[in-house]
């Protein structure tokens, strides 16, 4: 395998292993079972993921594939850890830095982008 699909295939792995994480702590939390887990029951704060996913959605609408590009493979992989977070973060700071979003959601991302460094 190149190491090009040896990244795509690490990535695929990634997600799955964040979303089974992210069902297995959601389902853990409606039993009331979160406390015998090893993973946090959200992996980013709730406020923090659903400003994400607003974005997201607004980002599909027009399609802005070059900032879902950057964003959505470290955002699908996110873990919990801080190297996860600092992924993440670097991710948004990119698109942010680029400045080709509206204004309203250049405020909105620098905002997620402080929230996700102090999460």
């Amino acid at each position: 395998m190149s190491d090009a699909s040896d990244g795509q295939y690490g990535d695929w792995n990634r997600f799955a292993i964040a979303k089974g994480l992210r069902s297995t702590a959601s389902a853990a939390a409606e039993a009331g079972d979160i406390a015998r887990l090893d993973v946090p029951p959200r992996l980013l704060d709730e406020g923090v993921d659903a400003r994400l996913r607003e974005l997201f959605t607004r980002w599909c609408a027009r399609p802005d594939l070059k900032a879902l590009g950057l964003t959505l493979p470290a955002y699908l992989g996110y873990l919990g850890r801080e190297e996860d977070r600092r992924r993440l973060r670097t991710a948004l700071h990119m698109v942010h830095a680029a400045r080709w979003l509206p204004q309203d959601e250049q405020a909105e991302l620098e905002v997620v982008i402080g929230a996700v460094s102090h999460g």
